[in-house]
């Protein structure tokens, strides 16, 4: 059994981090691996408390013992997720580019399946990054959030491969949350800007979770500010170091300032960026601005207008304007 039988057996295109993992990951594999993992427990310790969890994951599971291929296929996943190397990890965000994905076999439950497997090591990660019981907190909603919003809000069962991925990103203890703000550290590099900077700069990538109370301007400040002082605890290697925030989003959209007031939260978090790039998108508008899941299927006039921000968006998604994402970094002082 190839790697391209295992993907074809789900519907998927052959991802680049399959062809670099299936060997090792084979030699490694045994068909009882999901033996080891009571996902009972591990849903315990994440929180899953509601009816649905453990019944839906105790089936998937029965599932993927009964089924070889899709056996391998989850473990496969599992091993790019928790032993790959950065490359092939951060190449998954690729494979939800594919609409076709577990259309004849198994289902995004399998996805969950490999993302909490990974649960021993989000324990040993965290202890090993000396996490305190808050950020621990954190972490455990942070890999909760992902299935349960998955589907409570959009009605899913399981979860893409870019929100297992997510999860992972966690698991893995590549970001903290310290206040507003999301910090991923050690996974992103920009070289073509580090001659801007004295010295080798790390380059720290923010995530803005949603919030009802948007960016206020204060929690921004505070949760920066605690960057600061707190990234070296978790982070070793940035120590003594300039640090250069970073970030690729929807927020930092030049479409945005002509909709918005100046004094606008969203428009005070991008004055703080040098905006240099930007890409042509309507995904995250959809994902972030109106919570719908991105295809083709989106009707666009069907869309809320309850916010002024809603109601322009959906106005120029209407007309086919372009709508763009801005990357951007700053400093602080």
């Amino acid at each position: 059994m190839d790697k391209n039988t295992l993907a074809n057996y789900i519907s998927l295109r052959l991802p680049t981090a399959w062809e670099h993992c299936y060997l090792p990951a084979m030699e490694q594999y045994r068909s009882n691996w999901l033996d080891d993992y009571d996902f009972e427990e591990i849903l315990d310790y994440y929180g899953f408390s509601e009816e649905y969890y453990k019944p839906r994951l105790r089936q998937e599971v029965a599932l993927l013992k009964q089924d070889e291929t899709l056996n391998r296929i989850c473990w496969l996943m599992h091993y790019v997720l928790f032993y790959s190397e950065t490359k092939d990890f951060l190449n998954v965000w690729s494979w939800s580019g594919d609409p076709k994905a577990f259309a004849n076999h198994g289902s995004p439950v399998t996805c969950v399946v490999a993302q909490l497997a990974g649960q021993p090591i989000h324990v040993e990660n965290m202890a090993r990054r000396g996490y305190d019981q808050e950020q621990i907190a954190i972490h455990k909603a942070g890999v909760r959030g992902v299935w349960v919003g998955q589907h409570e809000t959009y009605g899913l069962d399981g979860v893409s491969f870019g929100h297992m991925l997510w999860g992972a990103y966690f698991m893995r203890c590549f970001l903290v949350r310290l206040g507003r703000l999301q910090y991923e550290c050690g996974l992103k590099h920009y070289a073509e800007y580090d001659d801007r900077f004295a010295g080798e700069p790390v380059w720290v990538y923010i995530h803005i979770p949603a919030a009802d109370n948007g960016l206020q301007e204060d929690e921004v400040e505070d949760s920066l500010r605690l960057a600061q002082q707190r990234l070296e605890q978790y982070y070793p290697q940035v120590k003594c170091k300039q640090i250069v925030f970073c970030t690729d989003t929807w927020l930092l959209s030049p479409q945005l300032r002509e909709i918005l007031k100046p004094d606008s939260n969203i428009i005070k978090f991008q004055n703080r960026f040098t905006v240099t790039e930007f890409t042509r998108a309507v995904n995250p508008f959809l994902s972030f601005g109106f919570k719908v899941t991105p295809g083709p299927d989106v009707d666009y006039r069907a869309l809320p207008e309850d916010t002024h921000l809603r109601r322009e968006i959906k106005k120029r998604l209407v007309n086919g304007d372009v709508l763009q994402t801005g990357w951007g970094y700053f400093t602080l002082t």
